[in-house]
């Protein structure tokens, strides 16, 4: 198919853009000089023969489609023209041309695509065209009342919202006088505060009251001058927001927090809450006023009480990142406190009166931990005398066998049995039994300070751990020092209790530290020092091993 030279001549005379195609493969037939100057980047796919598809894709690689992507744009003008359906397509930009275009039927059973360059008029009419929908319908879906009136008080505008407020339906309150329409006092409220935004350009807001079907309404006002297009003052647009139920809930809320500060004053715990910047408190309730000692009226207080300098930033940061901190441990002892007490706190960030805060939630937990240290005690130490039990000594024994394995650290255990303590108990009675098992320990402590553990295995049986403190020629010093001073007299109320000591020692190093074997060398040492005549040391020799006199 082909064109007549009178349609190209005649297509030639538009000021419009026109492209005819074929109607059977729509491919190119001709393109007039208004349409090759709007596509100037697109000459070489505007000659007779070039195929839609092709002409179209090139417009997508050299146009700007305003609507979106441009591979989508042209994909539906290609739809829209191969399916034969009149209207506009997709907009665009090309080489600086704002370009708006159509297909119609063309002349001689052509397709015709027409193009046209919007001027400044044509843009101007359709962003005033565009502006006037944006605002009605942004007026329209604003979720509060908006209404615009002229300078005669007629309601030329307003939303659904307006009219729900004042129990009319849209229709009937556009066009109307708003003293018409409105509530009286709500009427009145509104003409005094618009009245000087009529001669002036200016807005004013204020909290207003007015009666509804026979109920206060209190709503938030808001009116500005509206201009004309002409510049000059054409009326008003103001808007209402109902915060009756607002008011109510603060009314609540107060009487709320009013409740919840008296509940919070009788509270068990103590509840607390400190500036985040300073860290003065800002509030405490009685019972954490009490905790921290924090007199009446010490307006000065601040988290320096449970937190020092070096630790408050950490702290914070550690509260920051996992949202709370909980079950804080710390021991505080104030002016005003007989003695130092353990407190647990848990801390979390918070708004109050409008500031960075910090909550603190704080239990006194003195007698928990006086009870937990009474306890361990009595896991650990030997009830009569104080010393370390078996149970401690062995974990002891454990750690030092796993620290000091591979080294050539010199270390000992001692283990030593008193002489004569049976008879003691026969003759004298348990309390005198008990008393030496006490002064013993007292004096192996004295004697034996630089020992890392002295324990008492059980009945007359005692036990020292060193540590790199010797070798065997320290540790028979030790030893003999040890059986000089349980030497000297035991004296009971007035009568010598004849008590002596035998003590056995194994001296080793780090490179064979296993301390089961280690105790019993010592044990066979003993019984060898038993032997021996009593009252005497012996350190363990590879020879014991096989010496049957030394068997327990």
């Amino acid at each position: 198919m082909s064109v007549t030279p009178e349609i190209i001549a005649t297509a030639g005379l538009s000021r419009d853009g026109i492209i005819l195609l074929s109607s059977a493969d729509h491919t190119l037939l001709h393109a007039n000089p208004a349409a090759v100057k709007m596509l100037a980047g697109l000459e070489a796919t505007l000659k007779t023969g070039t195929s839609l598809k092709h002409f179209l894709a090139n417009l997508a690689k050299n146009a700007d489609f305003a609507p979106g992507d441009a591979q989508d744009c042209v994909r539906q003008a290609l739809a829209d023209i191969t399916k034969n359906m009149s209207g506009d397509l997709p907009g665009f930009v090309c080489d600086g041309h704002r370009v708006s275009w159509r297909r119609v039927v063309g002349p001689g059973g052509t397709v015709a695509l027409c193009l046209r360059e919007e001027g400044r008029a044509d843009l101007l009419a359709r962003a005033l065209s565009e502006h006037k929908s944006f605002i009605e319908h942004l007026i329209e879906v604003l979720p509060i009342p908006v209404y615009l009136k002229n300078t005669d008080g007629v309601i030329n505008r307003c939303n659904t919202a307006f009219a729900d407020l004042i129990g009319k339906a849209v229709k009937s309150v556009i066009g109307q006088k708003s003293s018409a329409v409105t509530p009286k006092t709500l009427d009145d409220v509104m003409t005094n505060h618009e009245r000087p935004l009529l001669t002036q350009v200016g807005h004013v807001r204020d909290e207003i009251t007015f009666e509804r079907d026979g109920a206060e309404t209190i709503a938030l006002f808001a009116a500005s001058t509206l201009k004309a297009p002409s510049g000059a003052i054409g009326g008003t647009i103001g808007s209402l927001v109902d915060i009756t139920s607002l008011k109510k809930a603060e009314a609540e809320v107060a009487g709320a927090a009013s409740r919840l500060i008296d509940i919070l004053q009788k509270a068990p715990v103590g509840v607390g809450i400190s500036a985040r910047d300073d860290g003065t408190f800002l509030f405490g309730n009685r019972c954490f006023n009490e905790l921290l000692a924090v007199e009446d009226g010490e307006d000065t207080a601040s988290d320096s009480i449970l937190l020092s300098e070096r630790y408050r930033e950490k702290s914070l940061q550690e509260m920051d990142m996992l949202g709370e901190l909980h079950d804080i441990e710390m021991r505080i002892r104030r002016p005003g406190m007989k003695e130092a007490r353990w407190l647990k706190t848990s801390l979390e960030p918070i708004k109050f009166e409008g500031r960075e805060a910090v909550l603190w939630w704080v239990s006194d937990i003195t007698k928990q931990k006086m009870a937990a240290r009474e306890l361990h005690a009595k896991a650990n130490n030997d009830e009569l005398t104080g010393l370390a039990n078996r149970a401690r000594f062995m974990q002891k024994l454990n750690h030092c066998e796993s620290v000091l394995r591979g080294t050539e650290t010199p270390a000992a255990v001692f283990l030593l049995d008193l002489d004569g303590f049976k008879e003691l108990n026969d003759h004298m009675g348990h309390a005198a039994g008990d008393w030496v098992l006490t002064e013993t320990a007292r004096r192996m402590v004295r004697v034996a300070r630089r020992a890392d553990e002295v324990a008492r295995l059980g009945g007359d049986e005692f036990t020292l751990l060193f540590i790199n403190k010797g070798g065997e020629t320290e540790m028979a010093k030790v030893a003999q020092d040890i059986l000089n001073a349980l030497s000297e007299p035991f004296i009971w109320e007035g009568h010598d209790c004849h008590i002596g000591a035998s003590l056995g020692l194994s001296v080793f190093d780090g490179g064979y530290c296993d301390m089961s074997e280690q105790l019993r060398r010592a044990d066979k040492a003993m019984y060898a020092a038993k032997f021996a005549g009593k009252g005497c040391y012996r350190i363990y020799q590879p020879g014991l091993e096989n010496d049957q006199d030394c068997e327990a």
